[in-house]
């Protein structure tokens, strides 16, 4: 990822309040989300592997994400701050950063799938269904939704969130 990329993610960012208080701030929150956030598309599964990424490419990531200090934050830090930040800001600051590198003339294609994941269980002990939406020459995933949360199957969760769909990611031209 370029510096201008990364400058670009840090801007997005930079539209989310900082939940925290002034006083002993080391690290700009919104360069920890732009990394945590980076992580999260590398599908990097935990905190400790975000850091130990974040790390290794630390010469890359410092200046444009505005970091002082010559380390990134431990993992507790990264992990205080993501706490402090809502899923859907999360995907706002997603579908932001995607409109802000991706050129107004791309067309996006999602592939939309459903998926049963047996080994995690939604409140009544039945096996999680989710619905996802994937853009594969980004190799981003866009949405994933609770079947089940819907009360509804594959083709009425899809519809349910379509309008929300297209609102975050208007370059999107096609589900397949």
């Amino acid at each position: 990822m370029s510096a201008d990329s990364l400058s670009a993610l840090a801007k997005t960012l930079e539209t989310l309040p900082d939940p925290r208080s002034k006083q002993g701030i080391s690290h700009p929150y919104h360069g920890m989300l732009a990394i945590v956030l980076l992580g999260l598309i590398a599908q990097l599964p935990t905190v400790a592997e975000i850091r130990r990424w974040a790390k290794r490419n630390w010469h890359i990531l410092k200046d444009p994400l505005k970091f002082k200090r010559k380390k990134p934050p431990v993992d507790t830090t990264f992990f205080r701050a993501r706490a402090k930040t809502s899923v859907d800001d999360f995907y706002t600051a997603l579908a932001d950063f995607l409109k802000a590198i991706l050129a107004a003339e791309v067309v996006l294609v999602a592939a939309v799938d459903g998926k049963v994941a047996k080994q995690m269980k939604d409140a009544d002990g039945d096996p999680l269904q989710m619905l996802n939406m994937f853009i594969h020459n980004v190799k981003v995933t866009l949405m994933s939704d609770d079947i089940g949360g819907d009360k509804t199957n594959e083709p009425g969760c899809l519809k349910s969130h379509l309008d929300e769909l297209f609102k975050l990611y208007p370059m999107l031209r096609l589900l397949v």
